[in-house]
């Protein structure tokens, strides 16, 4: 809460916050006298703060409670903590007070009980997209121990070298203790961040990791719940998360300012195995379910040979229409396939013939030929499948059953915190039209495994190849022009801690991209660039523009360059509710009222949130007629030309301006 704060009052916007690390007694008196704009408050202590400090905000004038983190409330959760589900007692207080939860990671699910939760009725509910197009998704299975993290740190050092930061998620503090030690070793300075840390120790980690003295770091999933830090162009997992909800949290800290960044995931199979570490955790019979169900659909994504992109958004039920996207490890690594039919088939008809109420272990020492006793006392070495598969390993034979799960020919069932493998009604239609001597083709993809044990290659301990990110030269930049723009990361990691705050708290790495291309001489031609402040003009602002001449005098560049819009942004593509609702007025002529009001929607949205899709998919390069849109939102002539009016009165203002500079 305290990083959310100080970037807001780099913006000169009042805020603060109240929970157990505030230590300014004066805080709780101001906000009661509404000297604030925003209030962030842990759960805790909105549920504990006495009911006068509610009643005397009333008095000042509270606008809205907002509950972030929202799936935190709901038991179908990734994160379920109790304190969240007290807060809709704050509604017998704050009753005209609107409430609104805000998640970046709901399914329909948790939606509804955070509905339920927070005792909305009737509520609006927006749903955005989940997709974050510049974000890169890989996996690679690994063989855990040193070598491993060897290459891994190779490939860190790479980063660092780069710019931007770094963070290692790890499932244990024992991993994370290891992986530092070896970043250390390396001479890679990193910071540290796990449960079992004193509470100063973890701050400072925070700290410096926030303010870019380090670039690296290493930590359980304790560290970055509510982390902004908007320059994170590597996010890396060391393991299968618990949930694909956890994972696309923690990924999605991974370039929030819309510069290409990578995710990677690196798992064992030893990790699926987890289910009653977690489990153990839980309190009812829906939380058990709930934390299998996420285990295995985390483990899909992890097996998974087709695009990481669709599932990941067909998880948080956004369809995603491109079999391809074109910016994940299975859309650009080539895959290589192969007919699997007469493997298929021994495993699918042993998993029957086992009767289908069994985990891949049994059928698999079956087809390996196992005499254990499990084996032994079901009578299973009596069948005529027993030993079949034992040139291939119990890791290549449930690759395959893997690929046959996301194929539909087996399905996988969780009873309390047991798994159980069956062969689905597609799978035994395959099997019907079969025969010992000859099967259906059945061209799947190999994994990794299955090709590093075909060649008899150890590979699969290895990291995979990261993908490069976009660099400078790409982007349009000269040799001198990148070199200012690192010149000004520097200048601004100084402005940052003269000001004793965060570096892309003073501006944004896109906004220093655009300075470093533009190279304004002047203040009203610095305001004037995309994501530069009032606030960042007034306090820094000589000061930058001296030393934009001065390292623009040194490199031979010019001032006031011009740049095109295509090299310093990227496109965000409209949304389906704001396609369809553009759709619905320009090409079948519905009117804002009918869109607004149409049938086929679960609920009615607002007229003017019609209007602003509209106005975005204009933005976006979509046609729109503006005489009818004018008329049907009653912007008379009257009202043009008043606005035309302003626009001319603040040009010839900037342009006053300019001049006297």
């Amino acid at each position: 809460m305290n990083k959310q704060v100080m970037s807001l009052k780099q913006r000169g916007i009042k805020a603060e916050y109240l929970g157990s690390a505030q230590t300014d007694p004066t805080v709780q008196t101001k906000a009661e006298t509404g000297h604030f704009h925003l209030l962030f408050m842990t759960p805790e202590k909105a549920c504990l703060i006495p009911i006068s400090f509610w009643s005397k905000l009333l008095k000042v004038g509270i606008s809205l409670f907002a509950v972030d983190e929202a799936h935190c409330i709901s038991q179908w959760g990734h994160d379920f903590r109790v304190e969240y589900k007290q807060l809709d007692k704050l509604h017998d207080t704050l009753m005209d007070v609107p409430f609104v939860g805000l998640t970046a990671t709901a399914t329909e699910k948790v939606r509804i009980d955070i509905m339920n939760s927070l005792k909305m009725k009737d509520p609006y509910v927006a749903i955005g997209s989940f997709d974050r197009k510049n974000l890169f998704y890989g996996v690679k299975v690994i063989n855990r121990g040193q070598s491993f993290v060897d290459e891994l740190v190779k490939e860190i050092s790479v980063f660092v070298a780069n710019a931007g930061s770094t963070i290692i998620y790890c499932t244990t503090i024992k991993d994370v203790e290891q992986i530092f030690k070896a970043l250390l070793e390396v001479g890679i300075e990193a910071g540290m961040y796990h449960g079992q840390m004193g509470s100063k120790a973890r701050e400072k980690s925070h700290r410096l990791f926030i303010t870019d003295e380090l670039r690296v770091m290493v930590a359980t999933v304790a560290f970055g719940m509510g982390i902004d830090k908007p320059d994170i162009r590597h996010v890396i997992h060391y393991g299968c998360p618990k949930s694909l909800e956890c994972y696309y949290q923690e990924s999605g800290r991974c370039g929030r300012d819309g510069i290409a960044s990578a995710c990677w995931l690196y798992f064992a199979r030893s990790d699926f195995a987890k289910a009653e570490f977690y489990c153990g955790e839980t309190q009812t019979e829906n939380q058990r379910k709930a934390v299998m169900e996420s285990l295995l659909a985390a483990q899909h994504y992890c097996l998974s040979t087709t695009c990481r992109r669709k599932l990941l958004l067909n998880h948080f039920g956004e369809i995603y229409s491109a079999d391809k996207c074109g910016n994940c490890d299975n859309c650009t690594i080539l895959k290589r396939e192969r007919d699997m039919s007469k493997e298929s088939y021994i495993l699918m008809a042993c998993i029957q013939a086992c009767g289908g109420n069994w985990g891949l272990n049994m059928p698999i020492d079956v087809l390996r030929g196992s005499r254990s006793k499990k084996v032994l006392d079901a009578l299973f070495d009596k069948l005529p499948l027993h030993g079949l598969g034992r040139d291939h390993s119990s890791n290549w034979w449930k690759a395959l059953a893997y690929q046959l799960i996301s194929s539909g020919y087996l399905m996988e069932t969780v009873k309390d915190i047991y798994r159980t493998v069956s062969v689905s009604q597609k799978g035994k239609q395959y099997l019907s039209l079969a025969r010992p001597d000859h099967q259906p083709p059945l061209v799947l993809p190999l994994t990794s495994e299955m090709i590093d044990e075909e060649e008899h290659e150890s590979t699969s301990s290895k990291i995979g190849e990261l993908k490069s990110l976009v660099t400078l030269e790409h982007e349009g930049f000269s040799e001198a022009e990148a070199q200012l723009y690192h010149m000004l990361l520097e200048e601004r990691m100084k402005l940052a801690r003269f000001s004793g705050t965060a570096p892309y708290a003073v501006c944004g790495d896109q906004t220093i991209k655009k300075i470093a291309l533009i190279r304004p001489s002047t203040k009203a031609r610095l305001a004037n660039i995309d994501g530069v402040n009032q606030h960042l003009v007034m306090t820094h602002g000589n000061h930058l523009l001296q030393t934009i001449r001065h390292l623009s005098q040194k490199l031979n560049l010019s001032l006031d360059g011009e740049v095109g819009l295509q090299t310093i942004s990227i496109r965000k593509p409209l949304t389906p509710a704001k396609f369809e609702a553009w759709k619905m007025w320009h090409e079948e002529d519905l009117s804002i009222q009918k869109i607004a009001n149409y049938p086929g929607r679960s609920a009615p949205i607002k007229e003017q949130t019609v209007v602003e899709y509209l106005l975005e998919a204009v933005q976006e390069g979509f046609e729109i007629d503006w005489t009818r849109l004018c008329v049907e939102i009653g912007l008379t002539n009257e009202i043009l030309l008043a606005i035309q009016g302003a626009i001319s009165k603040v040009w010839l203002h900037r342009q006053v301006e300019a001049h006297q500079e």
